[in-house]
């Protein structure tokens, strides 16, 4: 199962692959993914419960009518999408790791379960890109706006900052079109208890094994999901610090009042989207890399990305909530 939310509970400690299993460090990272294992749940629930009520904060504030613009109608995007992973999470979070025991196979995987995996899979691939596409846009409006020192007719205006929202959410869904077709449940018989289990299909992450489709459902994740906004996020970032620094240098030649309060505000509000900027990239380009690797070099994933993978869980919902700090 290729996502964001990859758990360590859907791979069964005897499915993962041996390669390197003999290798201190691999013992030390499992022993790490054990022992998270126990901590993910009731930490991922605080951060879910905290992050729901922030970003509903964020959205009564940012959409007051004095608060209203086109970088703060994009942060109420980011929100809206973030308050959709941290609901969906908690079910998840509750029943997989807190109410059921990782042996107990037909309690976990029952048809209704499994099928809210499944929906929890493809529902926060797609909240994951539309929150990070809709960082690339605000990195590049903003850059936009410094760069020309606020020129109205540079500027994007609200009407088409809520258009501009609306299609990073439906192109975010178009695209993973072959990540819901991929994701089936199907039903096995379990021995030991004697009954049907429902378990989401595994999908062949290694080039070598994977059908079409998988292949593109892959390579969707790891290039529009993950290194392209990512690197365009960097790129933005980077130009926007450039043109904050030669703003600054204009303000200190005019060395008018005005001008520096407004190289002041200019500052801060720069500051804290490129602090939301930078959590983006810690947060997402780990994960792509890792799928990456995953593709090139066989039972990786099963071997070692499955073992991050609530860590890597945890890291995304933190950039949830950090809009609000």
């Amino acid at each position: 199962m290729m996502n964001d939310t990859n758990q360590t509970s859907e791979a069964d400690t005897n499915e993962r692959g041996v390669a390197g299993v003999n290798s201190q460090a691999y013992v030390n990272l499992e022993a790490y993914a054990y022992w998270y294992w126990e901590v993910h749940p009731y930490l991922s629930l605080i951060v879910c419960t905290f992050g729901i009520a922030t970003n509903i904060a964020n959205i009564i504030i940012l959409t007051r009518k004095k608060m209203l613009s086109s970088i703060n109608t994009i942060l109420t995007g980011i929100a809206i999408s973030d308050i959709i992973t941290m609901v969906e999470y908690i079910p998840y979070a509750l029943h997989f790791y807190i109410l059921t025991d990782i042996g107990d196979l037909p309690k976990r995987h029952t048809l209704g379960w499994s099928t809210y995996l499944a929906v929890h899979s493809c529902l926060s691939n797609t909240t994951h890109t539309i929150s990070i596409w809709l960082g690339v846009c605000m990195a590049i409006v903003r850059y936009i706006f410094i760069r020309s020192r606020g020129n109205s007719g540079w500027n994007l205006d609200i009407n088409r900052a809520c258009i501009l929202v609306a299609v990073i959410y439906t192109v975010s869904v178009i695209v993973f079109i072959p990540n819901y077709i991929t994701t089936e449940v199907q039903p096995s018989f379990h021995a030991t208890s004697n009954t049907t289990i429902y378990r989401i299909k595994n999908l062949e992450i290694h080039m070598r094994n994977t059908s079409i489709i998988n292949a593109v459902n892959v390579w969707v994740f790891i290039t529009v999901g993950k290194i392209v906004p990512c690197c365009l996020i960097a790129i933005f970032g980077g130009l926007l610090l450039r043109t904050l620094q030669e703003s600054r240098q204009l303000a200190e030649n005019l060395k008018g009042p005005s001008s520096t309060e407004r190289m002041k505000q200019h500052e801060r509000t720069t500051s804290m989207l490129l602090a939301i900027i930078a959590m983006f990239i810690l947060a997402e380009l780990p994960s792509g890399i890792l799928a990456v690797v995953s593709v090139f070099v066989e039972d990786f994933f099963m071997s070692y990305y499955l073992l991050v993978a609530d860590t890597l869980d945890i890291v995304s919902l933190l950039n949830n909530i950090v809009n609000f700090v």
